[in-house]
């Protein structure tokens, strides 16, 4: 990838005009890629130029100098008094490439959105979010203090803070592919609620979730050892679980056992568009690697452990540790598959972080023991295995389902099938 810094271009429109900076341009911030410390650059848009809220996906802005990184625009709407001093100008009048895709983007808050664009992106969602939000509240003691703050708004969810007079609480809501995420929360909350977030108020139907503030949850604040914390713990309440899973099932938790994920995953090889990002070598290879790919899944899923509760994206950073207390959240992609899957996900997640070696190893094994004593006769060794080629399968199929939930144009998960599919075709040489 070229370039470690993007510039992102703020259009904060208040009808037909259009916040300017005194030359005519678009208010501008410069992100640095590498700065985990950095602001989210959909919060920050959100205060750069006055309080607004997005009223598009963020713009991929053409960019034909192959060193830089493209730069973005965000639309945004004025949600209340001007900026003091602020230049407006008619939309129109912009200069390319801005006009364009800032028309566009009122025309479709105005009229009629594109498929799958999420609701957080349509008129009067904001005051809705608000008013069930001041509900849910109206019984705690507590109240709302401001509007809601902006942490993050792209193609899957929204996440936003909620200033109250006893501290920030945190909402959640989710597209269409994953509404079921509140559901199944709320019931994880009933059963395990010691590993998942505190929910203050909870929508099943809309996918909306307000929740206290998770000790440990960044990487600026999270204690050592979260891991290795995380790892047993999880293994022992996904044992647990088995117990009652039929409840999970009827929240809508989905169903992704082997033939199910083996049914998606030859459906994306044949289908994805992502296809086409393969070498010419990989697309020749990938019929013979398939099928040893697929024998070894079913391998894995043969080895003696049923399907349980799965995170489905279990990594450090949906793990809030403070040395004491330890929550998993983001619960997205929570389905029921095999077990192991998220021990895999977990160790193989670390590789990538370059840690020292055996760590990945020891990790796995730790999210193992649980299920080692409770099913002493299945073949714990051969599944831990099998199971980061397993893990490239069921991320394949996941990304290639977010992709497609998504609408037309968005490309925030851009080229994360065709990688996955070149790494498996790695481990199947």
């Amino acid at each position: 990838m070229a370039g470690t810094h993007r510039t992102h271009h703020v259009a904060l429109v208040r009808g037909d005009t259009v916040l300017v900076a005194a030359d005519g341009s678009l208010p501008s911030f410069v992100q640095d890629l590498e700065d985990d410390d950095a602001p989210e650059p959909t919060a920050y848009a959100t205060t750069l130029a006055g309080r607004g809220v997005h009223v598009a996906p963020v713009v991929t802005l053409p960019q034909e100098d192959p060193e830089r990184r493209p730069d973005r625009l965000h639309v945004l709407a004025l949600r209340d008094g001007a900026p003091a001093g602020a230049e407006w100008r008619r939309v129109d009048d912009l200069a390319e490439p801005m006009r364009s895709p800032v028309r566009t983007a009122l025309e479709q808050y105005d009229g009629e959105a594109p498929l799958r664009r999420p609701d957080w992106f349509r008129p009067g969602w904001h005051d809705r979010v608000e008013a069930w939000v001041d509900d849910e509240l109206a019984g705690t003691g507590r109240r709302r203090t401001d509007p809601l703050r902006t942490h993050r708004v792209w193609s899957i969810s929204a996440v936003f803070e909620v200033p109250t007079d006893r501290g920030t609480l945190w909402f959640k809501a989710c597209c269409d592919h994953f509404i079921a995420e509140a559901a199944i929360v709320r019931r994880l909350a009933d059963r395990i609620g010691h590993l998942v977030p505190v929910l203050a108020g909870v929508d099943d139907q809309a996918g909306w979730m307000l929740m206290e503030p998770l000790r440990g949850a960044s990487d600026r604040d999270r204690a050592a050892g979260a891991v290795d914390a995380a790892a047993p713990r999880w293994g022992r309440a996904q044992v647990a679980a088995l117990e009652w899973l039929d409840e999970l099932r009827a929240a809508g938790c989905p169903e992704r056992g082997l033939e199910t994920t083996l049914e998606a995953w030859h459906a994306v090889l044949a289908g994805s568009p992502e296809m086409a990002l393969l070498t010419d070598a990989e697309r020749q290879e990938l019929p013979t690697a398939t099928g040893r790919a697929e024998a070894l899944v079913r391998e894995f899923w043969a080895c003696g452990l049923p399907d349980a509760l799965s995170h489905g994206d279990l990594h450090p950073g949906n793990v809030a540790y403070d040395g004491r207390e330890l929550r998993i959240f983001d619960w997205t992609d929570g389905c029921v598959t095999h077990p192991f899957l998220d021990g895999s996900h977990l160790a193989r997640v670390l590789d990538w972080y370059g840690t020292a070696e055996g760590e990945a190893d020891r990790v796995m094994q730790a999210h193992a023991q649980p299920w080692r004593d409770a099913f002493p006769d299945a073949d714990v060794d051969r599944a831990l295995e099998l199971a980061p080629l397993a893990d490239l399968v069921f991320q394949t199929v996941t990304f290639a389902h977010i992709a497609e939930s998504a609408e037309d144009g968005s490309d925030d998960f851009l080229g994360t099938v065709a990688r996955l599919t070149s790494a498996l075709l790695e481990q199947v040489r």
